[in-house]
């Protein structure tokens, strides 16, 4: 069951990773943070602090309640275009009743959901994301990274730019919802998301 309220003491799972390209090698260090200490001040000292050629991401895991929930999280593969030129996506945020806030990346685009949802559904969602690849066309989602994540047990998008690989900070560029999908090439300059994005 998704869960759209967490109680005041839920905490948010980041981790501080090191990337290996076409490894199935996933190194990180997961850490919890309280949701209500996530700032803009608390994420630029976690960046500060990230060991050479590590990175941070925050990861879907949020736990409330004495109970797991996750943040539905998407990686876009298709590389040098916009998640606006799909018109898959409006039904796919139908289909599972939620909007999200994208991101670029630099290279491509970073998915965030507006509800929790629980274990089994998040497997689900991880699954439901492979369906919007074309058989024989473009990949609107990072395949690999979907499998790497589901290895892993939880989704994980980064928010830092600390080594060569990445070519800058993810930085908010509109949304997806079920009527309409409104993103700016330019995007704005903050990284944090809205605040309805883990309250």
């Amino acid at each position: 069951m998704a869960q759209r309220v967490i109680d005041s003491s839920a905490q948010q799972e980041f981790s501080i990773y090191e990337y290996t390209p076409r490894s199935l090698r996933d190194a990180r260090r997961e850490f919890l943070i309280p949701v209500s200490q996530i700032n803009e001040q608390t994420i630029l000292s976690l960046i500060m602090d990230i060991p050479h050629q590590c990175e941070l991401a925050v990861n879907s895991r949020v736990y409330s309640f004495g109970q797991v929930y996750h943040i539905p999280m998407i990686d876009f593969g298709y590389k040098g275009g916009s998640p606006a030129e799909s018109d898959q996506l409006m039904e796919f945020c139908r289909y599972w009743n939620m909007a999200f806030y994208v991101y670029s990346s630099g290279r491509s685009y970073h998915g965030y959901g507006n509800r929790l949802l629980d274990p089994m559904n998040w497997i689900k969602f991880m699954g439901s994301l492979l369906l919007l690849n074309q058989p024989s066309g473009y990949k609107l989602i990072d395949e690999r990274w979907v499998g790497h994540r589901i290895l892993g047990g939880y989704s994980s998008l980064r928010w830092s730019k600390n080594t060569s690989h990445y070519k800058k900070f993810p930085t908010f560029c509109g949304s997806i919802s079920p009527d309409r999908v409104d993103i700016s090439p330019s995007g704005e300059q903050h990284f944090l998301p809205p605040k309805s994005f883990i309250r």
